[in-house]
């Protein structure tokens, strides 16, 4: 399964890196991903829509680890920030919406 870092777009804090979550990780979009990390702090179901890089809109942007930096979990935020900057890719822009 594919290994995705979301990072907030506002604050450029890192949401979650599904890495972290083992087996349970494993989830096959950018909106499953942000899903597993609201689900971990306990947020309020929500759905997503998919923008474009540039957007305004964005809330989050979610990269796609390639194989080579798939293998390790990230441990700390600058460890998660590392791993996109080395291995990742953009996946998806995503804007949210209560539901």
């Amino acid at each position: 399964m594919a290994r995705f870092i979301a990072i907030e777009r506002e604050t450029g804090r890192v949401y979650g890196d599904t890495g972290r979550f083992g087996s349970n990780g494993n989830v096959v979009s950018p909106a499953d991903a942000v899903c597993l990390f609201d689900r971990q702090v306990g947020r309020a179901t929500r759905g997503f829509g998919y923008v474009k890089a540039d957007s305004d809109a964005a809330q989050y942007d979610v990269y796609e680890i390639g194989a080579a930096g798939s293998g390790q979990a990230s441990a700390t935020d600058a460890d998660a920030r590392a791993a996109v900057r080395e291995h990742g890719a953009l996946a998806a822009s995503l804007v949210t919406y209560n539901t």
